[in-house]
């Protein structure tokens, strides 16, 4: 949530966290049980501080875990690049 305030705060931050992106809505995966990206997504939509969010993971693979919490959300757009 924090990399997200600092964003809004200054037009860019970044998360150096990896693996929660596995994490799906009812189970964990990749070593973790939470997705701190769909956490602060929601807190900050919650808020109202954000309408729309923009995730972009560059990963080694995909961040399925968000890209399943967020399909069909049009509010939410994830993007995943890996190497």
């Amino acid at each position: 949530v924090l990399a997200s305030r600092l964003a809004l705060s200054h037009g860019i931050a970044l998360h150096l966290g990896g693996g929660t992106h596995h994490a799906h809505v009812d189970w964990g995966a990749g070593y973790t049980c939470l997705n701190d990206l769909a956490v602060a997504t929601r807190v900050l939509q919650h808020e109202g501080l954000v309408e729309r969010v923009l995730i972009v993971d560059t990963d080694v693979h995909q961040g399925d875990g968000t890209a399943a919490i967020f399909a069909g959300d049009s509010s939410v757009f994830t993007m995943s690049m890996h190497c």
